[in-house]
């Protein structure tokens, strides 16, 4: 045989393989790119409007909210969260069930101002006629700051929760903070109560030539709870939902909103992509999916951003 065929015989087998390692190396990439993504919870709220069921590519969170004083008060909130609960185990689909036990009357007070939290029997009792294993269930609470801050009051959610455990024994549990909470109470309180997922909520915002980022503080309070080995949770990222500004007091349902359905779904994509590319949590919870003033329902902008993170 010639020189001249064996030359092209090698040129053509190293151009095969050259080609081969190109599409290893970019498969191997999308590969990293696909699983870097978090899987997006969409909480649905009691007091929200139009349609409660969540996109086939979201996980379904419920909001479980009462008052604390007087549980019977709030039971059409009640009988809602358990009937939408049950929807979706008969569907066989994860539920994270948001427990959220505030005072409404005779004045309202928020579950973070609260020195204790309480989980009414009944709620139990009716969750475990669901599913006596908790499969498939992701139970917890969100925000607790005065509660967290206080040993006693933190060494009384343990408690509720290694309770919680021993009746639901398959099921996850999670905690996330308020930005304002202390990384080390929290860390105290993941650790007591052995958590499956622990993390922030993101209330707070940067805004510097139409790039919205998360601040680095919470940043780093979450980069302390993954580097103690924990499945990080962003319990909370939320945008007034057509609101051009909605990056500023954004959980300030009273601001008035300068007409922008566009703007939020940027500024959602932004900060998803920073989340996954500097943190890689586990989860992302988004605030919400049917609420009055940042429910997703109602853009469908924002819908599409959210659908194209979790494609990658």
């Amino acid at each position: 045989m010639s020189k001249s065929p064996v030359l092209a015989i090698v040129l053509a087998l190293s151009v095969v393989i050259l080609i081969t390692l190109v599409l290893t190396i970019l498969l191997m990439h999308h590969s990293t790119a696909s699983t870097s993504e978090a899987k997006l919870i969409m909480w649905i709220v009691p007091w929200g409007a139009g349609n409660y069921t969540v996109p086939s590519w979201a996980i379904p969170g419920v909001v479980l909210a009462y008052q604390c004083n007087d549980p019977s008060a709030s039971m059409p909130w009640i009988n809602w969260a358990l009937y939408t609960i049950q929807q979706y185990v008969n569907e066989d689909k994860p539920v994270f069930i948001n427990i959220f036990c505030e005072i409404y009357q005779p004045s309202y007070r928020w579950r973070g101002t609260l020195d204790y939290i309480n989980v009414p029997q009944f709620i139990i009792e009716d969750l475990k006629k669901m599913d006596p294993s908790g499969k498939g269930l992701y139970i917890g609470f969100s925000e607790e700051a005065t509660c967290v801050a206080n040993a006693t009051c933190r060494g009384s959610m343990i408690k509720i929760y290694n309770e919680l455990r021993g009746e639901f024994p398959e099921a996850g549990f999670f905690y996330y903070a308020s930005d304002g909470e202390n990384a080390n109470d929290v860390l105290a309180l993941a650790k007591g109560a052995n958590l499956t997922l622990v993390g922030y909520d993101i209330w707070d915002y940067r805004y510097v030539n139409g790039v919205v980022t998360v601040p680095e503080y919470l940043i780093n309070n979450l980069n302390t709870l993954k580097s103690s080995g924990f499945s990080i949770i962003v319990g909370e990222v939320g945008f007034r939902y057509c609101d051009e500004r909605a990056y500023v007091d954004p959980a300030n349902w009273n601001v008035k909103f300068n007409w922008n359905c566009t703007a939020p779904a940027v500024y959602m994509s932004q900060v998803l992509g920073e989340l996954s590319s500097s943190l890689h949590p586990t989860f992302i919870g988004v605030w919400a999916w049917n609420d009055n003033t940042f429910g997703v329902l109602f853009n469908p902008y924002l819908i599409s951003a959210l659908e194209n993170y979790t494609k990658g």
